[in-house]
C-alpha cells in the first residue's frame, strides 16, 4: 500500500537528521566545543553559542517522557492508524534531549512515563525512513 501521510521536507538545517534515518541510524547535532546534544536542529549550540555543530549517531535508546494517544484521525492517511501514541522520548545520551515520535508495537493504554524504548525505522517511500520507537 502506498504511503499517504505527509512526508518530511528536509532543508539545510534538518538534512543530516533525515539522511541518518534513511541510513537506519538516529543522528542528532552535537556541539564540537562543549559536547551538548541538540535537538531540534539549530544553527548554534544553546549551551555555549558555538556554531561548530556536527551530526552524530546516538544509541536510539531512551524512555517515554510524556505522551498522548490520538483517537481521531487528523487527516487523510491516518484513518487506519488510530488509536496511536505520540510521545516525547528522552534519549539516554543527555537529560532533556528529547525527540517527538510515535510509540509502536505496544498497546496505547499501556504506554507510561519511564517506559524504556528503542528506535526503529519505518519505510515511507524508497527515500524516506521515519523514526519510531518500540518497547526496549
Amino acid at each position: 500500500m502506498a504511503y499517504t501521510r505527509p512526508l518530511p521536507q528536509p532543508d539545510a538545517q534538518t538534512r543530516g537528521f533525515w539522511d541518518g534515518c534513511r541510513a537506519g541510524e538516529l543522528r542528532v547535532l552535537r556541539c564540537e566545543d562543549c559536547g551538548t546534544w541538540i535537538h531540534e536542529p539549530a544553527p548554534i549550540c544553546h549551551a555555549c553559542q558555538s556554531e561548530r555543530l556536527d551530526w552524530r549517531p546516538v544509541s536510539g535508546q531512551g524512555q517515554v517522557y510524556s505522551w498522548t494517544v490520538v483517537h481521531h484521525a487528523p487527516g487523510p492517511g491516518f484513518q487506519d492508524e488510530v488509536p496511536y501514541t505520540v510521545a516525547w522520548i528522552e534519549l539516554d545520551e543527555q537529560p532533556g534531549l528529547r525527540i517527538l515520535s510515535n510509540v509502536v508495537d505496544h498497546p496505547p493504554e499501556q504506554v507510561h512515563a519511564g517506559m524504556r524504548v528503542r528506535v526503529a525505522f519505518r519505510e515511507a517511500t524508497e527515500d524516506v525512513r521515519l523514526p519510531v520507537f518500540r518497547p526496549a
